[in-house]
């Protein structure tokens, strides 16, 4: 139990302006190391390259206790061992990167070429699969005790010129810690994530994946290429990807009171389509129940991405507002201003937003490529 001096800090700390050292997550959304880490893991994939493998070892050794946020050299430690044919000790390596990181650690693991091998021998495979499982549960409760939003882990791709652009905005759902200040990768979806909403709950997530632009002179611009996917958030679980088929003149989705997610798209002709998305299928549906009305939140998603917004974050041990912004150098940033302290912004570098993020050069904002298709109506 924890007494009154006890709460008193607990409340003066909470939420942490300032990311803790240790414990899960990292200490940014796109987290830099020291150069000198970097240095250690490059001097280690000279050494790899050429055969050096116990030299490559020391480096990346090296690199990870200098700076134990940064992934790669906990990876190349666990490669280094299965080239020489220590799979036991590889094995143990990539254990340990899926136990500090499920996210994106447990991918980085079963998709490595050189640990191939740990997937071929049932006794390694099993030791994987524990640690899969076991993580994934460990990430996903701490995740749920988070403050969920969009941010770019690198610089957007930039969607300049005509014709079919590729949507590969390098953006991923991260779930920041109020208690320690440090950042869950709760996504690993190579950067496609466009919008997404969370059930009451704080269950499960369900998100946009792009897809393309497709511009055209003297045309309104258009999505093509949508998917829907949702994640539940217990046991780190992602549903099937599920193609939104047609392009799309704007997208609005909301959770609606069945338990799933209502969407309702605009076509290029201005005709609406509306879904229904339960994690598994994606239904068309004639009339959607539970209509996005006053106090519940939808999100837009449209040819110029998602427009800002604000959410007030109930927490009676944490509380704290969190609004959209723009910073001097107009990179959409976030703000959040606690209930008893100073505000600030988290810690994204390259842009994050509350449900989304504008596309980077758009001619027209968010909100105003709404106005066409509503004069359809």
């Amino acid at each position: 139990m924890i007494g009154l001096a006890g709460a008193f800090l607990l409340l003066a700390a909470c939420p942490a302006a300032v990311s803790e050292a240790n414990g899960p997550g990292q200490d940014q959304v796109a987290h830099l190391p020291p150069q000198e880490a970097m240095d250690l893991n490059r001097e280690g994939k000279v050494l790899y390259r050429e055969g050096r493998f116990a030299e490559a070892r020391a480096k990346y050794e090296l690199a990870r206790k200098v700076d134990p946020d940064f992934l790669g050299p906990w990876l190349n430690l666990a490669c280094a061992h299965a080239r020489e044919d220590h799979f036991a000790q590889a094995t143990e390596q990539a254990v340990a990167l899926i136990r500090h990181a499920y996210v994106p650690g447990a991918r980085e693991v079963m998709e490595a070429a050189d640990l191939g091998a740990l997937q071929i021998r049932p006794p390694l495979l099993a030791q994987l699969r524990s640690a899969l499982a076991e993580s994934s549960t460990e990430w996903g409760r701490a995740a749920q005790g988070g403050f969920f939003f969009m941010a770019r882990t690198q610089p957007p791709v930039k969607l300049e010129g005509q014709g079919v652009l590729v949507l590969g905005m390098n953006q991923e759902i991260f779930a920041w810690l109020p208690g320690s200040g440090r950042y869950l990768p709760i996504t690993s979806e190579d950067g496609r994530v466009l919008a997404f909403v969370k059930s009451p709950d704080g269950r499960r997530i369900a998100f946009v994946r792009g897809g393309r632009l497709l511009r055209t002179p003297g045309q309104l611009d258009l999505l093509r290429g949508l998917a829907v996917r949702q994640l539940d958030l217990a046991g780190m679980v992602l549903g099937p990807v599920l193609e939104l088929p047609g392009d799309v003149r704007h997208l609005t989705m909301w959770v609606s009171g069945r338990g799933g997610v209502e969407m309702e798209v605009a076509r290029p002709e201005g005709e609406l389509d509306r879904f229904h998305f339960d994690g598994q299928t994606l239904d068309p549906v004639g009339a959607i129940r539970g209509r996005p009305v006053a106090g519940v939140h939808s999100v837009i998603l449209t040819p110029a991405g998602v427009a800002p917004g604000n959410r007030v974050v109930a927490d009676p041990a944490c509380g704290f507002s969190a609004r959209d912004e723009t910073d001097a150098q107009g990179l959409p940033r976030i703000r959040l201003v606690p209930h008893r302290d100073k505000s600030f912004l988290l810690d994204a570098r390259y842009g994050a937003g509350l449900d989304g993020l504008p596309f980077p050069g758009s001619i027209a904002s968010p909100r105003k490529a709404l106005s066409p298709a509503r004069k359809t109506r």
